[in-house]
């Protein structure tokens, strides 16, 4: 029998040696996915980008459309309690048609020639909060001298000539007994 080398022995230490201290140096390049990939989410029935979307317009405060008519009977049927007196509250509340034919029939506000609201304290029965009443002046006013600049416009013609007509027009629906002047100067409540 042969005894074998001590050279290849050797040798062979020496490989060993080396490859532990290489395995040393060398990390290997791990990664460990401890997700789902968007596929595999979606394929289990998840859509986390569009449930986000969701969850964040649930969340989102906007107001409820409810008509005056809607608040009045819901408030009849529930009774009292914090949404019932909301909607008293609101269904109470004017629109500024319903506050324009109010001082004109408490005369604190004037249909005049011009066709725009003048205010008339002098003649005013009863009471009525001025700084209301000047605010609601100034839009009406307003919304009247665009709707008469828009009509001009729209017959090529200037505000001058389309103002008397629709003051005659918009006379006829002026609130029966609204204070209305008749001839410059002269005002009185409009007859029907």
């Amino acid at each position: 029998m042969k005894k074998a080398s001590p050279v290849p022995a050797r040798f062979s230490v020496a490989v060993l040696s080396l490859g532990l201290l290489a395995s040393a140096c060398v990390a290997p390049n791990v990664v460990v996915v401890d997700q789902k990939t968007a596929l595999e989410q979606q394929a289990a029935g998840g859509y986390p980008a569009l449930e986000n979307d969701l969850e964040q317009a649930a969340m989102s405060p906007s107001p409820e459309p409810f008509a005056r008519e809607e608040l009045a009977s819901g408030r009849e049927r529930s009774g009292s309690g914090p949404l019932g007196e909301l909607a008293e509250l609101y269904a109470k509340s004017e629109t500024d048609a319903d506050a324009i034919d109010r001082l004109l029939l408490q005369k604190c506000i004037g249909e005049a020639l011009s066709g725009l609201l003048e205010p008339r304290p002098e003649d005013c029965i009863g009471a009525a909060d001025a700084t209301e009443m000047a605010r609601l002046l100034g839009r009406e006013n307003l919304h009247r001298r665009q709707l008469w600049e828009l009509m001009a416009n729209d017959r090529k013609v200037g505000v001058d000539r389309v103002q008397p007509v629709w003051r005659d027009l918009h006379v006829e629906q002026v609130v029966c007994g609204g204070l209305i002047e008749q001839n410059p100067g002269s005002w009185g409540p409009k007859s029907c």
